[in-house]
Protein backbone atom coordinates (compact mmCIF):
# COMPACT_ATOMS: atom_id res chain seq x y z
CA UNK A 1 0.00 0.00 0.00
CA UNK A 2 2.80 2.25 1.00
CA UNK A 3 4.61 1.68 -2.43
CA UNK A 4 0.85 2.67 -4.53
CA UNK A 5 0.96 5.93 -2.13
CA UNK A 6 4.66 6.93 -2.12
CA UNK A 7 4.39 8.06 -5.81
CA UNK A 8 1.43 10.51 -5.46
CA UNK A 9 3.08 11.92 -2.61
CA UNK A 10 6.52 12.54 -4.11
CA UNK A 11 5.35 15.14 -6.57
CA UNK A 12 2.68 16.64 -3.86
CA UNK A 13 5.75 17.10 -1.54
CA UNK A 14 8.11 18.33 -4.33
CA UNK A 15 5.62 21.33 -5.27
CA UNK A 16 5.13 22.47 -1.50
CA UNK A 17 8.94 22.80 -0.99
CA UNK A 18 8.85 24.51 -4.29
CA UNK A 19 6.10 26.87 -3.37
CA UNK A 20 8.06 28.10 -0.55
CA UNK A 21 11.44 28.16 -2.37
CA UNK A 22 9.58 30.57 -4.56
CA UNK A 23 8.70 32.97 -2.50
CA UNK A 24 4.73 32.44 -3.01
CA UNK A 25 3.99 32.66 0.32
CA UNK A 26 3.38 36.39 1.50
CA UNK A 27 4.56 38.24 4.54
CA UNK A 28 2.46 39.83 6.56
CA UNK A 29 2.24 43.56 6.95
CA UNK A 30 3.98 43.89 10.12
CA UNK A 31 7.52 43.30 9.17
CA UNK A 32 9.14 47.16 8.76
CA UNK A 33 12.50 47.88 8.15
CA UNK A 34 14.61 51.09 7.63
CA UNK A 35 14.89 52.29 4.33
CA UNK A 36 17.99 53.95 3.07
CA UNK A 37 16.23 57.11 1.97
CA UNK A 38 14.42 57.70 4.44
CA UNK A 39 17.37 57.19 6.64
CA UNK A 40 19.26 59.87 4.28
CA UNK A 41 16.40 62.26 4.92
CA UNK A 42 15.80 62.23 8.89
CA UNK A 43 19.49 62.87 8.84
CA UNK A 44 19.09 65.72 6.42
CA UNK A 45 15.82 67.08 7.98
CA UNK A 46 18.01 68.44 10.69
CA UNK A 47 15.52 67.39 13.61
CA UNK A 48 15.81 66.09 17.46
CA UNK A 49 15.40 62.74 18.40
CA UNK A 50 11.48 62.43 19.14
CA UNK A 51 9.11 60.16 20.59
CA UNK A 52 6.26 58.25 18.45
CA UNK A 53 2.91 58.66 20.23
CA UNK A 54 -0.97 56.89 19.35
CA UNK A 55 -1.96 56.22 16.16
CA UNK A 56 -5.51 55.35 15.14
CA UNK A 57 -7.61 55.18 12.26
CA UNK A 58 -9.85 58.17 11.45
CA UNK A 59 -12.93 55.09 11.42
CA UNK A 60 -11.36 52.19 13.14
CA UNK A 61 -11.72 50.18 10.93
CA UNK A 62 -8.15 50.00 10.00
CA UNK A 63 -6.28 49.30 13.45
CA UNK A 64 -4.07 47.12 11.95
CA UNK A 65 -2.92 49.91 9.19
CA UNK A 66 -2.74 52.45 11.66
CA UNK A 67 -0.40 50.41 13.76
CA UNK A 68 1.90 49.45 10.43
CA UNK A 69 2.10 53.04 10.37
CA UNK A 70 3.06 53.95 13.47
CA UNK A 71 6.28 50.88 13.06
CA UNK A 72 6.92 52.09 10.30
CA UNK A 73 7.61 55.93 11.38
CA UNK A 74 9.11 54.36 14.54
CA UNK A 75 11.50 52.11 12.88
CA UNK A 76 12.92 54.67 10.85
CA UNK A 77 13.36 56.96 13.26
CA UNK A 78 15.34 54.32 15.57
CA UNK A 79 16.99 53.00 12.42
CA UNK A 80 18.50 56.92 12.01
CA UNK A 81 19.15 57.16 15.74
CA UNK A 82 16.16 59.57 16.30
CA UNK A 83 14.19 57.77 18.46
CA UNK A 84 13.68 59.06 21.74
CA UNK A 85 10.77 57.48 24.04
CA UNK A 86 11.58 59.92 26.50
CA UNK A 87 11.68 63.09 24.36
CA UNK A 88 10.01 65.99 24.91
CA UNK A 89 8.44 65.66 21.39
CA UNK A 90 5.93 63.41 20.51
CA UNK A 91 4.58 62.06 17.23
CA UNK A 92 0.76 61.29 17.07
CA UNK A 93 -1.36 60.29 13.87
CA UNK A 94 -4.14 59.23 12.87
CA UNK A 95 -4.97 57.45 9.27
CA UNK A 96 -6.89 58.85 7.14
CA UNK A 97 -7.27 56.43 4.24
CA UNK A 98 -5.41 53.63 2.75
CA UNK A 99 -6.38 51.58 -0.26
CA UNK A 100 -3.88 48.82 -1.07
CA UNK A 101 -4.38 46.56 -4.48
CA UNK A 102 -2.17 44.16 -6.12
CA UNK A 103 -0.56 47.08 -8.51
CA UNK A 104 -1.46 50.14 -6.71
CA UNK A 105 -1.76 51.99 -3.43
CA UNK A 106 -2.48 54.86 -1.50
CA UNK A 107 -2.33 56.00 2.05
CA UNK A 108 -3.30 59.57 3.81
CA UNK A 109 -2.73 60.19 7.46
CA UNK A 110 -2.45 63.65 9.41
CA UNK A 111 0.11 64.04 12.12
CA UNK A 112 0.46 65.74 14.99
CA UNK A 113 3.85 66.63 16.70
CA UNK A 114 3.54 68.44 20.73
CA UNK A 115 6.13 69.18 22.65
CA UNK A 116 6.20 69.49 26.61
CA UNK A 117 2.94 70.56 28.17
CA UNK A 118 1.12 69.28 24.86
CA UNK A 119 1.45 72.32 22.80
CA UNK A 120 1.05 71.47 19.34
CA UNK A 121 3.66 72.79 16.75
CA UNK A 122 2.81 70.70 13.82
CA UNK A 123 -0.65 69.40 12.60
CA UNK A 124 -0.63 68.35 8.56
CA UNK A 125 -2.74 65.58 6.43
CA UNK A 126 -0.08 64.34 4.01
CA UNK A 127 -0.92 61.87 1.37
CA UNK A 128 0.92 59.48 -0.79
CA UNK A 129 0.24 56.81 -3.84
CA UNK A 130 2.36 54.27 -6.07
CA UNK A 131 1.94 51.52 -8.32
CA UNK A 132 3.72 48.82 -9.33
CA UNK A 133 4.22 46.14 -11.86
CA UNK A 134 1.93 42.63 -11.78
CA UNK A 135 4.86 40.66 -10.70
CA UNK A 136 6.00 42.42 -8.13
CA UNK A 137 6.52 41.47 -4.40
CA UNK A 138 2.62 43.14 -3.11
CA UNK A 139 3.62 42.91 0.04
CA UNK A 140 6.86 44.57 -0.19
CA UNK A 141 5.73 47.24 -2.33
CA UNK A 142 2.19 48.29 0.20
CA UNK A 143 4.84 48.93 2.66
CA UNK A 144 6.93 51.19 0.61
CA UNK A 145 3.99 53.02 0.32
CA UNK A 146 3.62 53.62 3.89
CA UNK A 147 7.52 54.55 4.39
CA UNK A 148 6.94 57.01 1.35
CA UNK A 149 4.42 58.94 3.19
CA UNK A 150 7.10 58.57 6.10
CA UNK A 151 9.58 60.08 3.91
CA UNK A 152 7.70 62.79 3.30
CA UNK A 153 6.76 63.61 6.71
CA UNK A 154 10.93 64.10 7.16
CA UNK A 155 11.11 66.72 4.13
CA UNK A 156 8.42 68.67 4.91
CA UNK A 157 9.50 72.04 6.00
CA UNK A 158 7.09 72.58 8.63
CA UNK A 159 8.04 69.11 10.59
CA UNK A 160 11.83 70.33 9.67
CA UNK A 161 10.60 73.36 11.96
CA UNK A 162 9.19 71.82 14.44
CA UNK A 163 11.40 69.72 15.79
CA UNK A 164 15.33 71.30 15.13
CA UNK A 165 17.86 70.45 17.09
Amino acid sequence: MTQTLLPRLVPALVLAAAALVAGCAQTPLDSTTTTVDNFSKIKAAGIRPVAVGDFQSVNDKRPTEARFLKDTLTTELQGAGMFDANSGASIQGTLVDADMGKTSGSVAARFIVTVAGGRVVYDRELRTSSTWGANANVTREQGNVYSKLVGILFTDPGFRNAVPR
